[in-house]
């Protein structure tokens, strides 16, 4: 009963999401139009044959982005999957990312679920996580500092808007400071034991206040301790052996790039191939917008951060709101056609899967 009804709120989540994506309201040359008008009304400028190197590209990009999982699990774990069924994980997780209301968890939560049934456990699979989150951050932090130098060198940002840059500048060494915090965390056994017993402190506060008001809670310390115990083992299983890391570093530089490349292409169809290093700058500040929001994706603050800050980095508005509304209806289309599919499938078949263990686990 439970799968039916995640199944149905699952398409209602992606009408409401595809209603209010395509129904959003545009400025394009002084007049006002919805994204579905403003695409469509785009796609009779755009170069369509340039245009179609999107699918071409956002199959390699989902692709590097199984790739940067399951390249560490290959060896950690000694798991063997293939380039297809990646492919395929990496399109559900995706669509869960951009279809569930969560700041960016669901991916991660969805993840873990998944692939509970490859013996993979939650610390093991939050670690491969943040892996690859790290790796993508470090990538885009390089990639926007070469933006930065690049635009100041071409002189094609106004005076007035150096403050882009320097946010642009400040969310990168941000960035890189957080992992070196996460990294200076793990590698010692008694940071990790440190945040361990501060988070089952934490925990347990609210299990015990769900319990004064009559609530029932699944908390147990020793999931907690087994948690951080996996990821502090995945941890020293990297020290041991370090060439485990090049393959998800590589995959990630891979992916971070086609991410940029993703807008670039639609660009390039546009005639302007030039725009690539604001680009850079302006998707390092909107994912952070992005990651903040809570809505599926982004939606609404990372469209409007993109078209704010290519203008300010010297893109004329009509060119980055065109290519920021066209790519994020292609992406989003893209997203649900994709993944969907695969998703409810997955669904389906893990839900059955887990009732008949249930039942098993009760005789």
């Amino acid at each position: 009963m439970f799968k039916k009804i995640l199944s149905v709120v699952t398409i209602i989540l992606v009408i409401i999401i595809g209603y209010t994506t395509f129904s959003d309201k545009v400025i394009i040359n002084g007049h006002e139009e919805t994204m579905f008008q403003a695409t469509l009304e785009a796609m009779k400028e755009l170069n369509i044959w340039v245009l179609l190197l999107l699918i071409p590209e956002q199959a390699l990009m989902y692709l590097s982005a199984g790739q940067m999982y399951f390249a560490f699990l290959k060896e950690r774990k000694k798991i063997r999957l293939s380039m297809l069924k990646l492919t395929r994980i990496s399109l559900e997780i995706n669509f869960v990312n951009h279809t569930m209301p969560s700041g960016g968890m669901s991916g991660l939560a969805y993840l873990i679920w998944r692939l509970k049934s490859l013996d993979v456990s939650a610390g093991q699979v939050s670690f491969i996580h943040a892996l690859r989150y790290s790796i993508c951050a470090v990538a885009n932090a390089v990639q926007t500092m070469i933006a930065i130098v690049i635009v100041l060198a071409v002189g094609c940002v106004a005076p007035e808007n150096y403050g882009y840059l320097w946010l642009a500048g400040v969310i990168a060494a941000g960035v890189m400071l957080l992992i070196t915090t996460g990294y200076l965390i793990v590698r010692k056994q008694k940071n990790v034991d440190w945040v361990s017993v501060k988070i089952e402190k934490l925990a347990k506060f609210f299990e015990e206040r769900a319990k004064a008001k009559g609530k029932t809670t699944r908390f147990r310390a020793e999931s907690v301790q087994r948690f951080f115990t996996d990821l502090r083992n995945d941890y020293l299983a990297l020290r041991r052996n370090r060439k485990i890391l090049w393959k998800p570093v590589v995959w990630g530089a891979l992916f971070s790039f086609l991410e940029l490349a993703t807008y670039w292409v639609v660009g390039i169809a546009m005639g302007h191939p030039e725009i690539l290093p604001q680009i850079m700058i302006a998707e390092g500040i909107a994912s952070v917008v992005g990651t903040v929001l809570v809505t599926p994706g982004g939606l609404g603050g990372y469209e409007g951060a993109m078209i704010a800050v290519l203008a300010a980095t010297g893109v004329d508005l009509s060119v980055a709101t065109i290519v920021v509304v066209v790519t994020r209806i292609v992406v989003l289309t893209g997203t649900i056609l994709s993944g969907l599919g695969f998703y409810q499938q997955a669904l389906m078949s893990r839900s059955d899967k887990f009732s008949v263990e249930e039942k098993a686990l009760k005789k």
